[in-house]
């Protein structure tokens, strides 16, 4: 059975931009993310975000520091009562200076890599899923995967959400 899925890029959408955020003291959640997940939730979608980090492989910062955000922001979202059900992000990229993570790669966003991925472990329901992004690369990342694509406006996402019928009404 497919299931009804929303990505959510992190940096923009789930929490304020901060230019390589790697410091849980930078980090604040965008107004409405609270309410958005739970309301998400509700609807019985998968919640998945999927983010480019290339900070890990430009070097400034570590991968390590990248899980220590996503640590924090998974037990802050179970402490509202709610959650993401998968973190995926692509540290690598082709100009990086960590031998390690200097590559292109089909994870990084506009292409499909952790579409794909979360397609291996849930079928994904493409007629109902869709993704919430604030760059251009999260649409192509949709047109690529066949989900529906939404350009946040930096705002309020559960407003954000709220406002757009087609997602209610998926």
């Amino acid at each position: 059975m497919a299931i009804k899925t929303i990505f959510l890029d992190r940096d923009g959408v789930i929490n304020k931009e901060v230019n390589y955020l790697h410091q849980i003291e930078n980090f604040k959640f965008i107004d409405g993310v609270f309410e958005a997940c739970l309301h998400f939730q509700r609807l019985n979608y998968k919640i998945i975000i999927v983010s480019n980090q290339s900070g890990i492989a430009r070097g400034f910062f570590k991968i390590t520091d990248v899980y220590k955000i996503h640590k924090y922001l998974q037990s802050t979202l179970k402490k509202k009562g709610t959650k993401i059900d998968k973190i995926l992000f692509c540290p690598f990229h082709k100009d990086g200076i960590v031998k390690k993570y200097k590559k292109l790669s089909k994870l990084r966003k506009p292409e499909i890599g952790m579409f794909n991925l979360i397609n291996n472990i849930w079928k994904v329901d493409k007629k109902q899923s869709f993704i919430i992004g604030d760059q251009q690369s999260d649409m192509q990342f949709a047109k690529k995967s066949g989900i529906k694509g939404y350009y946040f406006n930096k705002k309020n996402l559960y407003e954000f959400i709220k406002s757009k019928k087609k997602i209610n009404n998926i």
